[in-house]
């Protein structure tokens, strides 16, 4: 019987096209290629997803389907992505996964509601949610990142920047976590943040590195240090660095172990 994996995450985890029509698989592309008929992948990766919408799409196929593995690749902390009704359909109610970037219904919600703090904790309660759920369900399971979640780009200033750069990440360093414990001081009565970095567990996530704090490297991280290059295609990578992340990280960190083939 075929194994069954289920990928949810970004672009990152997402075919990319190249500016010549060109289409890149990704990592979750090689696993069918290279394994071919012993194993069962679907990839529900969508560009521009938010660590909210890939929990909620998680959730849903968690809930309706039995799974060998589930892979889940967080996202950057200041996506924000929320079901709306489609402005030419008003029947519909779907995702806008905007990414980031300030256009659109986005460029309001930044400017009146985002913080740094609150995508923190919004991120920390999806990752944990997931957690406990996958656990509940008794379904095995991998966490990888595209980055260190707490050293990527996160204020809005820095969200302007990324959207002139293109999406270039590797530029848009901060240490989010150097100042929140001050922050959280202000909300100790409502918000658990301290508990949750606690409570999450980082064994389940493959981290390119160990310099944690507390999450370790991701994608990008791996990308750089292990073939000291540059994500090629639209900052994303292209066909033959995905399947180096496929060969060397996720073959031999997550299927073998988890006994996927």
């Amino acid at each position: 019987m075929k194994k069954k994996i289920l990928i949810v995450g970004c672009s990152f985890s997402h075919k990319v096209w190249d500016g010549n029509d060109n289409l890149h698989e990704c990592w979750g592309d090689w696993i069918t290629k290279e394994i071919g008929d012993g194993i069962y992948v679907m990839n529900l990766s969508m560009p521009g997803a938010s660590n909210e919408l890939i929990k909620r799409i998680v959730t849903k196929k968690v809930l309706e389907e039995n799974w060998d593995h589930v892979i889940v690749q967080w996202s950057t902390i200041d996506r924000w992505d929320y079901p709306i009704q489609h402005e030419e359909h008003n029947q519909f109610v779907r995702y806008w996964p905007m990414g980031s970037n300030l256009e659109g219904k986005n460029e309001y919600f930044y400017k009146h509601y985002y913080s740094v703090y609150g995508a923190v904790i919004d991120t920390l309660e999806n990752i944990l949610f997931i957690q406990q759920l996958l656990e509940s369900e008794n379904v095995s399971y991998s966490m990888i990142t595209i980055g260190n979640l707490f050293t990527l780009s996160t204020t809005i200033q820095q969200i302007q920047n990324l959207m002139e750069s293109g999406g270039d990440y590797y530029n848009l360093k901060t240490n989010v976590l150097e100042n929140i414990e001050r922050i959280q001081a202000t909300f100790e009565d409502t918000d658990g943040l301290p508990f949750l970095l606690k409570k999450i567990n980082y064994d389940k996530f493959v981290f390119s590195d160990e310099e944690r704090n507390p999450m370790g490297g991701g994608m990008l991280e791996w990308l750089y240090k292990e073939k000291n290059e540059y994500p090629k295609v639209n900052f994303h990578f292209d066909k033959h660095q995905s399947y180096n992340f496929y060969n060397e990280f996720i073959l031999p960190k997550i299927l073998i172990p988890n006994g996927l083939i």
